[in-house]
C-alpha cells in the first residue's frame, strides 16, 4: 500500500516533479506562448513518457497536467468547453504512471483572471 503524503513527510523530504509545459514545448507537443495543456488529450503517450522520466528520476509526487486548464485560458486557443476532458485525461495519465512506481498524484490550480 502506498504511503500518503503525511506519512512520507514524516520520513523526510518528498520529491516532486516539475517543468511539464516547458519540457513538452521543447519536445514539440505544446505551443509556445499560450502553453495550454491539451497534450493530455492530443498526445497522452508523450505526457505519460514525461511522467515516467520524472518517476525514474526519483519523483514521489507526479503533477496532473492541469495548470492553465481553465475555461478562460482554453478559450484563448479555441478549446472552450474542453476543460473537463483535458483535466480528466491529465489525471488519468498521471494516475496510470504513478501506479507503475510508488508515486502520489497531485493536482495543479490554474491562474485565473476572474479578479482582474
Amino acid at each position: 500500500m502506498t504511503e500518503g503524503l503525511l506519512e512520507r513527510l514524516a520520513h523526510g523530504p518528498v520529491l516532486g516533479d516539475g517543468g511539464y509545459l516547458l519540457e513538452l514545448e521543447k519536445r514539440g507537443y505544446v505551443q509556445a506562448g499560450p502553453f495550454t495543456p491539451e497534450v493530455s488529450v492530443t498526445e497522452p503517450d508523450a505526457l505519460a513518457e514525461l511522467h515516467r522520466e520524472f518517476l525514474r528520476a526519483g519523483a514521489e509526487v507526479l503533477q496532473a497536467l492541469t495548470f492553465y486548464a481553465s475555461e478562460e485560458k482554453l478559450a484563448t486557443v479555441g478549446l472552450a468547453g474542453r476543460v473537463d476532458d483535458i483535466n480528466q485525461a491529465a489525471v488519468r495519465v498521471a494516475r496510470s504512471v504513478a501506479r507503475e512506481g510508488d508515486a502520489l498524484v497531485a493536482g495543479n490550480l490554474s491562474l485565473t483572471w476572474a479578479y482582474d
